[in-house]
């Protein structure tokens, strides 16, 4: 197996932390971007004690803390007045899982995977590729791209996210639709926050039918926010759609003063908005020589604050399961068979939690108290 060439469709953290695993087991590997720059948005996000320990082992995850912050409490408030709810202490997180939890710029986990892909194949990054079709057969997989260029490897793997062109081959017809929810993010600098925010620091409030999170992110200098409404319809297709502060106050103008505040405060031309979407969950995740992860595998809703880092789990246990085998349909049978139910409950339970999540009537149960963090990618069976 370890002149097994293995082709990546998608350079997210998804793909490049499945690349990075890879080939710290020996594989070779080429990884296909359709972007023309291969980066990251400007957004935050969550990276909890199970990912981190995969982080670990990818020999990243020091890096990534330093540059990271790390709040001792993280705050559940009312969403009327601000007031605290419930709090959960960081070191609580860490006694009880190993490590704690971490609020990272999107930008600084995808630069450090690519830096390290990089490091161990300098040619293994490829971009504006878009990728348009598959054939396989007994012996490997060929590919084509929209520039007319093609490829073949051994094996073929889709990380390319809830829009998954690869998914959508293997499973026709099969197409993600819109979850009724619009969600604005915006990243503000530090010394334009309202002052009663920046005593929260991170503070998740839900609201009726919406809810808005905030939390910093480099050590202090940012605050990334996100807030997410339930609406009948959407039209526009995109990741980065500009909106206005306008709109986005508009739909939270019940919300404490502090935070419609905070929505205006946002930098003009800083304020993006994306419709969520979502698919079923699948009865497999491999067909032959292909295989697939993360959001192409099981789409995530945002609800649990574990799409990433479920990536990253997919990603290290792909590499443990080509290590452990002896044949490429051993190493796609032994990581779905330790991946799917998980990543497929868990898309599921992201969905429970945002119907709770957008009631207050409703009791929500984080990531944390469903037992989620309490998994170990590093030394779980595959």
């Amino acid at each position: 197996m370890n002149k097994t060439r293995i082709i990546v469709i998608g350079a997210g953290i998804g793909g490049l932390a499945a690349s990075l695993a890879l080939q710290r087991r020996g594989f070779k590997v080429a990884i296909y971007e359709r972007a023309a720059e291969i980066r990251e948005i400007g957004a935050g996000v969550v990276i909890t004690a199970n990912a981190r320990k995969a982080l670990r082992d990818l020999g990243v995850d020091e890096d990534l803390q330093a540059r990271s912050s790390c709040v001792p409490v993280m705050r559940w408030g009312n969403y009327a007045t601000g007031e605290t709810l419930r709090e959960i202490l960081n070191a609580t997180i860490a006694e009880r899982y190993g490590l704690p939890t971490l609020q990272v710029h999107r930008a600084d986990l995808h630069g450090l995977l690519m830096q390290a892909v990089q490091a161990n194949d300098g040619d293994a990054l490829h971009a504006a590729h878009e990728f348009v079709g598959l054939e396989q057969d007994d012996d490997g997989v060929s590919v084509r791209f929209a520039n007319g260029f093609a490829d073949r490897g051994d094996v073929l793997i889709g990380a390319d996210g809830n829009a998954s062109t690869i998914r959508s081959q293997l499973f026709p017809g099969e197409a993600p639709s819109f979850a009724g929810q619009v969600a604005f993010r915006s990243l503000i600098p530090i010394e334009r926050v309202p002052e009663q925010v920046l005593d929260i620091g991170y503070g998740l409030h839900a609201g009726p039918k919406r809810y808005l999170m905030h939390y910093p992110l480099r050590g202090g200098s940012i605050m990334n926010l996100i807030g997410v409404a339930q609406s009948e319809t959407w039209q526009e297709e995109g990741w980065a759609i500009p909106a206005t502060n306008q709109e986005f106050a508009e739909s939270f103008a019940q919300y404490a003063p502090c935070f419609v505040d905070l929505i205006h405060k946002i930098p003009q031309g800083q304020l993006f908005k994306w419709g969520l979407r979502d698919r079923e969950p699948l009865a497999n995740w491999t067909i032959g020589r292909v295989g697939m992860l993360g959001d192409a595998a099981h789409p995530m809703t945002p609800f649990l604050g574990q799409g990433a880092c479920l990536a990253i789990e997919d990603a290290l246990l792909l590499g443990r399961a080509f290590a452990a085998s002896s044949e490429v349909s051993e190493a796609l049978r032994r990581y779905e068979g330790a991946r799917k139910e998980r990543g497929n409950r868990v898309q599921l339970l992201s969905r429970e939690e945002g119907r709770a999540l957008q009631n207050p009537e409703k009791t929500r149960k984080p990531a944390m108290d469903r037992g989620l963090l309490a998994y170990d990618p590093v030394t779980a069976e595959v």
